[in-house]
């Protein structure tokens, strides 16, 4: 399980957790307080938070302005 935060709400952040569930096939959406639960079942706690980094690195902006890693 990875843990997001959204720290900016907006159209950046939407994206970016639109692309996380397109490249990942997985649910990005946002719960309470504005965490992102990811559950990436194929993979080690490791290898998901690497995985999840990747795909948002990849993005277009930086998504450390719209999104805190926190797990």
């Amino acid at each position: 399980m990875v843990i997001l935060r959204v720290k900016n709400p907006g159209s950046e952040t939407s994206r970016l957790l639109a692309r996380l569930e397109s490249e990942l096939g997985i649910g990005a959406q946002p719960q309470t307080a504005g965490y992102v639960p990811l559950s990436l079942d194929d993979l080690d706690e490791g290898s998901a938070r690497d995985r999840v980094v990747e795909v948002l690195e990849s993005a277009d902006v930086d998504w450390r302005e719209h999104l805190e890693l926190r797990s």
